[in-house]
């Protein structure tokens, strides 16, 4: 009952509060007009160019956290400028304590939120929901990325070619980027852009933005494209060549066991314009040698996990083909209809050579669009020759509202297809509330006629309201027992679920904390007769503190049932029947703006008729911008009445980087697994030699260690991969 009351009283507010917005006065959003001018300025953060004397100017950026509204703790002055092939931006970031000043990432694509950095958000389309985002902080270093339907993917894998510096001051720093044109994708003679322009500050975990945003927007507020300024004066702007050719060489030599093999391949990534708002990007003899491995995961569950995508080609535009469950921002994907891990990669993650593909991705006025084709090669005794395929459109309808379809189809070369066809949508009414869902139904080469069962269908349905003070989202999600995307990540069938979380966020401005995030959670998961195959009831606080540590408790009460036994691992079956467990789990980590940061995740829990405890401690070392050391290790303790059911499995994880400069560094990825008796080292130096163009110098190295199994070899790859980016004419 006290649930049901507050749950009650949290929608009243959010309604409140919804209508209040949808009542809201309408501001004219800022705006800003960059002049035309002729010189390009080497991008260094010097500000000693003429060009900046003559760019327009802005600032008055305004809080979004820690106190909503108020004008920004340190000024910050933005200067705007284009040539006919460059956008130019330029800041200087004020700050009375420039010894203060944090600065710790030196790799480019590191994430910065832990240092102060500046960021530039580009509308380019202007239809207020798609954005590239460029970041740095005050050693130059970069990031950038894409964001999708208002935050609803952001793709920080893309990587754009342009320059950015900065320098350090006696009042704080500054920065200058140079953006190509032809780096961004916007139709000829577009007048406007879309801009935001943020700073944050590292010590005070301070965030404001030129075009202010609302902490009632949620995790993703920062992406809210709707409500950006306006960047003007951009008719001179050209955008690029078009055609644009990225060849590579590969040569390589393997040992397996003790057996040498060379080689060598040459392939083509290209991106061709089809429009002004239409591209097309090709590849032939498609290699990811410079991907890094992926980490290790222990699995003590009967379902799949799910190992995240890290190949730039299918990161590119991934949020347009994503359809599937909603899941919050920090837990990893439940249902998606595409999973482009399923291309080019066997279900242990080893490479299925791909022979070369297209995809057409752009918009034609209000309607995203987006195709593929890739031809897989044959592995043997791994999958035959196949092609994968998908079309995507999405419409824009309203001010932030969208309906889709989408089409997938998977057929191996003189074999069978499988089908998967989807129709989604997504609604909101105003800035706090949004109401989307999804509908599918997969057919395969022994459908006789249509499922009247709706086995083969899948659908979902989600709602949340959100502000800064409450938020509340519920999920209904069915999966046919016989619904099967091949080219999707589907790790339940035959299953109906519910889930509902409420959340109290207040900002008690005492003993250092920022925001608690407080409430209840449930999730019931069954099957198509009823059976409970999952539940949970959850509750735990979620403390975040002003200097960026953070403090998580969280009690469950958690609901088994197994409607027939299966292997937990060699020799332990866990049997058929109904386990109900009490579990208590809770993590911290501190601040990770400091040298050496510390985090700790503890889990004592039933496990089925037994126990289980979970230690993973880690700490991060960044004794100077250019190096950092990571470690982390796991443990689980296993105690199960069962012959052979007392078990621990640990796992360690080395990440190491050194950063030669901006545009060079060596990192390394080890990993041992005592469960698998496995290790693996990825050591990877890759090296911008110009803009957009790389050396890759790559080894990887598999073997066993503690226990030997016998299917664990003992592999060994040297790599070297050059590729060259060429914009003919």
């Amino acid at each position: 009952m006290i649930r049901f009351r507050v749950a009650t009283r949290a929608v009243a507010i959010l309604v409140a509060g919804a209508v209040g917005a949808g009542a809201a006065e309408e501001h004219e959003p800022r705006s800003v007009a960059a002049p035309l001018v002729e010189e390009t300025p080497v991008a260094d953060g010097r500000l000693d160019e003429e060009v900046w004397s003559r760019a327009a100017t802005t600032g008055a950026f305004i809080q979004q956290e820690p106190r909503f509204g108020e004008p920004a703790t340190f000024p910050t002055e933005v200067l705007v400028a284009i040539t006919e092939d460059a956008l130019l931006v330029a800041a200087r970031l004020a700050d009375p304590d420039p010894a203060a000043i944090v600065a710790r990432e030196y790799r480019r694509d590191s994430e910065l939120e832990s240092d102060d950095n500046f960021l530039v958000a580009l509308d380019t389309y202007h239809d207020h929901r798609n954005a590239f985002f460029f970041a740095t902080n005050p050693a130059g270093t970069r990031l950038d990325g894409l964001v999708q339907n208002e935050g609803a993917d952001v793709n920080n894998e893309w990587d754009g070619v342009w320059a950015a510096g900065s320098q350090r001051t006696a009042d704080g720093w500054t920065t200058e980027m140079v953006i190509p044109f032809e780096t961004l994708r916007f139709p000829a003679g577009a007048a406007a852009f879309g801009v935001n322009f943020g700073r944050s500050v590292a010590r005070t975990r301070e965030e404001s933005w030129w075009a202010e945003i609302s902490n009632n927007w949620g995790f993703n507020a920062r992406w809210r494209v709707s409500a950006y300024g306006v960047l003007e004066g951009l008719g001179p702007a050209r955008p690029g060549g078009r055609i644009k050719l990225k060849p590579f060489g590969t040569a390589s030599s393997t040992v397996v066991e003790e057996e040498r093999e060379t080689g060598g391949d040459l392939g083509l990534d290209a991106k061709v314009a089809l429009g002004p708002n239409l591209n097309l990007d090709l590849t032939v003899n498609t290699d990811f040698a410079q991907v890094e491995a992926d980490e290790q995961q222990v699995n003590l569950t009967r379902f799949e996990l799910f190992f995240p995508e890290q190949r730039d080609f299918f990161l590119e535009n991934a949020g347009l083909f994503q359809v599937g469950e909603v899941t919050l921002p920090f837990e990893p994907p439940q249902t998606l209809l595409f999973f482009s891990r399923r291309i080019g990669l066997s279900g242990d993650g080893d490479i299925v050579p791909i022979l070369g593909g297209a995809r057409i991705t752009g918009k034609l006025g209000s309607t995203d669009v987006g195709a593929f084709h890739i031809r897989q090669q044959e592995a043997a005794g791994v999958s035959p020759a196949t092609g994968f395929s998908a079309v995507r459109l999405r419409r824009d309808v309203l001010a932030r509202s969208s309906v889709g379809v989408l089409a997938l189809d998977r057929t191996e070369v003189g074999g069978s297809s499988q089908r998967v066809a989807a129709a989604d949508f997504a609604w909101a009414p105003n800035d706090l509330t949004r109401l989307s869902g999804w509908g599918a139904r997969s057919s395969g080469p022994d459908d006789a006629g249509p499922d009247l069962s709706g086995s083969q269908t899948a659908g979902g349905l989600h709602g949340e309201a959100v502000n800064d003070l409450w938020s509340l989202f519920g999920d209904f999600v069915h999966i046919g027992e016989d619904f099967d995307s091949p080219m999707g990540f589907v790790p339940r069938r035959g299953v109906r679920k519910l889930r509902s979380q409420a959340l109290w966020k207040p900002r008690p401005g005492r003993f250092g904390i920022r925001q608690i995030f407080a409430g209840p959670g449930i999730e019931w998961i069954t099957e198509a007769d009823g059976a409970l195959q999952s539940g949970r009831y959850e509750f735990g606080p979620y403390f975040l503190f002003e200097d960026g540590s953070n403090f998580f408790f969280n009690v469950s009460r958690e609901i088994e049932g197994l409607d027939e036994a299966f292997e937990l691992r060699d020799g332990v079956e866990i049997a058929a029947g109904e386990y109900r467990n009490t579990n208590f789990m809770a993590m911290g980590e501190t601040s990770r703006s400091r040298r050496v940061s510390l985090s700790l995740f503890g889990m004592d829990a039933g496990f089925f008729d037994g126990e289980l405890r979970v230690l993973s401690p880690g700490v991060a070392v960044r004794p100077h911008p250019r190096l950092r050391f990571q470690l982390n290790y796991s443990r689980n303790q296993v105690r199960l009445p069962q012959a052979g059911g007392d078990f621990d499995t640990n796992l360690v994880v080395v990440r190491a980087l050194a950063a030669l400069s901006p545009d060079a560094f060596v990192r390394a990825l080890l990993q041992w697994n005592d469960d698998d008796g496995d290790f693996s080292g990825n050591v990877q130096f890759r090296w911008t030699w110009r803009p957009g163009s790389d050396l890759y110098v790559v080894y990887n190295d598999h073997r066993p260690w503690g226990a030997t199994p016998a299917d664990i070899r003992h592999d060994r790859d040297l790599i070297v991969k050059l590729t060259w980016y060429w914009v003919p004419g």
